[in-house]
């Protein structure tokens, strides 16, 4: 059975963000369903969806950070606060993503291991 529900433009658009992040092949050996309608979900794919969307946000709000510490060193105008601010910035952003890679590997190490 399928509703048509009129929502916003955005939530349409997170919602099929989310839902396109579950469509991962599943590692799984033993099938454990769950009762959505939506056929070969599985709580591996859907822990890989979840992890792959927060993972995915988290690298966008890196990127956007170093962008505006780039911004901050092109706009300080000889301002020896603001370009060291931009550094700074710009360093705790590539930190960041770099954490966010590792994380990304370890967790989808585990997945793989646990599941398959």
């Amino acid at each position: 059975m399928c509703y048509n529900i009129p929502m916003p433009g955005w939530l349409r658009l997170v919602s099929a963000v989310i839902l396109w992040s579950f469509n991962e092949t599943a590692f799984a050996q033993r099938q454990i369903t769950i009762a959505t309608g939506v056929p070969n979900v599985t709580i591996d794919s859907i822990m890989l969806g979840i992890i792959n969307v927060l993972l995915a946000w988290s690298g966008l709000v890196a990127t956007a950070l170093f962008l505006l510490g780039a911004l901050y060193m092109v706009g300080s105008a000889g301002s020896e606060q603001l370009s060291s601010a931009g550094k700074r910035i710009m360093k705790a952003s590539l930190i960041g993503l770099a954490i966010i890679l590792a994380s990304w590997l370890i967790l989808s190490t585990m997945v793989y291991l646990i599941a398959g």
